[in-house]
């Protein structure tokens, strides 16, 4: 059954579904309804529930994606499409110690805490105290705060705190990501990966330019599209509306020695 404080996804349908920490009692209002909380908690993941007006929700699990998605937004943040290429193509596993450029909400941060975890650390530096109060709420929210260092800290004036060689991936979103390289370069780990976001291509050129020269190999750039399928009785046939640029993402890897 479920208990107070879990964390549930009521769906009815694409245009309404709510991430909800579930509280001892009181009720959760939507447009399709009223549903009495305290009906919730007697039951479980993957069953069905009414609202005052008969319409039904499904108490659902939710993805790391749902959770992502439904974060608190004082910034834009990056989509489960780019999320799930970045992941692939770092070097990120339970115990990994990893650091994160930008916090912007903590989108990020809660799949690189969840990725790490139970005793991996990502470092998340964030120039802006409101920007860091939202993204720390995100965090402890899902419970991924014991996974989480944050730092107010100007990085490209000031550097990281990690020592030299010690981190296995840095993520960068940030305007001038070329900024930050050189300190990258030195806390990462030899042959290891950086990842870099950028909504524009003069953006990545620089940086592409600022990475050859400070020392990293196998630069790859790439856009990732999203196209959902619609299956209906009466055709099938793509979306409307789909995800398309959202960010280019560019990864590379530590070489030990410049070129």
């Amino acid at each position: 059954m479920l208990k107070p404080n879990d964390l549930i996804l009521l769906y009815h349908n694409e245009n309404a579904k709510y991430l909800i920490t579930l509280p001892e009692d009181g009720e959760f209002q939507t447009h399709k309804g009223i549903i009495k909380l305290s009906e919730i908690l007697q039951k479980d993941y993957g069953d069905e529930i009414s609202t005052h007006k008969g319409e039904k929700f499904f108490i659902l699990k939710p993805t790391i994606a749902d959770i992502e998605m439904k974060v608190k937004r004082t910034t834009t943040i990056v989509y489960p499409k780019d999320a799930g290429v970045m992941l692939l193509k770092t070097h990120i596993f339970p115990g990994a110690k990893v650091v994160e450029v930008g916090t912007g909400s903590g989108a990020l941060t809660i799949l690189l805490a969840n990725f790490v975890r139970p005793n991996g650390i990502v470092y998340s530096y964030e120039i802006r105290e409101d920007f860091l109060g939202n993204a720390k709420e995100n965090v402890k929210r899902v419970g991924l705060e014991n996974n989480v260092i944050f730092h107010q800290r100007d990085v490209v004036k000031e550097g990281f705190l990690q020592e030299d060689n010690s981190i296995d991936s840095v993520y960068i979103d940030l305007p001038e990501p070329w900024e930050v390289i050189k300190e990258a370069h030195r806390i990462l780990k030899g042959g290891h990966s950086l990842v870099s976001l950028s909504p524009n291509v003069e953006q990545i050129q620089k940086t592409f330019r600022t990475l050859e020269l400070i020392g990293f190999a196998r630069i790859k750039v790439y856009e990732i599209l999203e196209r959902e399928i619609l299956v209906r009785y009466s055709g099938t046939r793509p979306k409307e509306f789909s995800i398309t640029h959202t960010a280019y993402i560019l990864f590379a890897n530590k070489i030990n020695k410049k070129r």
